[in-house]
């Protein structure tokens, strides 16, 4: 179980996640909620910045915020989440951001859950 609820989510969106994962897991033997609140809302402002790129048609930002949250995912223990900011980092390089839309519709609606 993910220490921050359910993710499955992401599997939805993203074919052949499970074999992505592993070259973002990190070895961390246990995260504490300090972290695991700085993660959350970091994590809030880059889903902004996501959002905001999308609505100004700015592949750049999204670019950036998605290769932060690629970087963030595994080291908390979510490489599903690292995938997800990697694909919305490559759909943003590409200038496909209506690909990337449904990822960070997923994402933001995740975070909402977090509390």
């Amino acid at each position: 179980m993910n220490i921050l609820g359910n993710t499955e989510w992401v599997d939805e969106l993203i074919p052949g996640l499970d074999a992505r994962k592993p070259q973002f897991v990190v070895d961390t033997d246990e995260v504490d909620e300090e972290l695991i609140e700085i993660f959350i809302e970091e994590l809030r402002r880059l889903s902004d910045e996501l959002e905001q790129g999308l609505e100004n048609g700015d592949p750049e930002m999204m670019r950036m915020a998605a290769h932060s949250i690629k970087g963030m995912g595994g080291t908390i223990g979510l490489p599903e989440i690292s995938v997800l900011g990697l694909e919305v980092e490559n759909t943003a390089k590409e200038d496909r951001l209506a690909d990337a839309e449904p990822l960070v519709q997923g994402l933001s609606a995740w975070i909402k859950t977090l509390g």
